[in-house]
């Protein structure tokens, strides 16, 4: 019989198997889905006295027979690094758009796993009421510069598929199910680019609702302001200028001429996609999300055969 910290092993495991993604021990402890209550040190000694499920090699951890995704977490760690510096540029462009207070790397470059051909996937956050002025103004300035995803052109570009204000970083009610895993993870593996204000830590603590899966969520093995973007250039005077324009009654009439000019350009099937229960495109108060291919139903099924053993067949990422 298997013990609570094996099968806490087990189902961290599983869901990074899907991405063929190893863990090494710091990753592990940190990303244990419901792990029982220890300190580091508890989990290392428990570990090291070995368990069943897995193995190790070369300072990962990984399931049974899984050895070679190490090289491939490898080769998509180089194709990350890439795409981060190509994001961290595109974060000093983005940093002068009105409104705009922070700027996270998610989905596959967010948690370096990206492929040779990944876009770059940016989940904004904006201030509150304002949430469209800083999406039209993001898209302008990425589209003038030729490095926002269109069409089938997509590598290396970035994907502005996620806004919020700072009135609702709570995500709660976007998941699928209570124990979404593919969601609890994706938040959190963003990296934040641009955050003076310190919008990832409000984030964090608005969605506390992950600590009951992952309760090693805030340790001092997960170091995410590796590529933070300074709070200075020439573009934040007009910044200020704007916002201060844009401010009261005359800023709320900006704000619904802002909303009805990308409203009408947004397709009629992306609209109908924001009705169905799965989540994966919204349009609601304080939220946009364009996840028009939302995998988390898919990802749970996967997770949940793999935890229990079974075959996980035409699974992709």
């Amino acid at each position: 019989m298997t013990s609570p910290l094996e099968q806490s092993i087990q189902k961290t495991l599983s869901y990074f198997d899907l991405a063929n993604y190893p863990l090494t021990k710091e990753e592990l402890f940190a990303f244990l889905w419901q792990p029982p209550a220890m300190g580091y040190y508890d989990f290392m000694n428990q570990l090291n006295a070995g368990a069943a499920g897995f193995e190790t090699a070369r300072g990962y951890y990984f399931l049974h027979g899984r050895e070679n995704i190490i090289a491939e977490r490898q080769r998509r760690l180089v194709n990350s690094e890439h795409k981060l510096k190509i994001a961290k540029k595109a974060a000093k462009k983005l940093r002068s758009v009105p409104f705009l207070r922070a700027i996270f790397v998610c989905n596959s470059v967010g948690s370096e796993q990206a492929l040779q051909d990944s876009d770059i996937d940016f989940f904004i956050v904006t201030e509150a009421k304002r949430i469209w002025i800083a999406r039209f103004f993001s898209n302008l300035i990425l589209r003038f510069f030729g490095i926002r995803t269109y069409g089938k052109k997509i590598k290396d570009k970035i994907c502005l598929s996620f806004f919020v204000d700072g009135a609702h970083l709570d995500l709660a009610g976007l998941r699928i199910a209570e124990d979404d895993v593919h969601f609890a993870y994706w938040i959190r593996q963003m990296l934040p680019l641009y955050d003076p204000e310190n919008y990832y830590s409000k984030f964090l603590s608005a969605n506390g609702w992950i600590k009951k899966f992952m309760p090693n969520l805030n340790n001092e093995f997960i170091t995410p302001h590796r590529f933070n973007v300074k709070n200075s250039g020439p573009g934040l005077f007009w910044k200020k200028a704007w916002e201060k324009m844009w401010t009261g009654s005359y800023g709320d009439l900006i704000e619904v001429q802002a909303k009805g000019l990308q409203w009408a350009r947004i397709s009629h099937a992306l609209k109908e996609k924001s009705g169905r229960d799965d989540k994966g495109v919204v349009f609601s108060e304080g939220v946009l999300k364009f996840h028009e291919n939302d995998t988390r139903k898919n990802y749970r099924e996967a997770w949940l055969k793999k935890c229990n053993g079974l075959p996980v067949e035409n699974f992709k990422i």
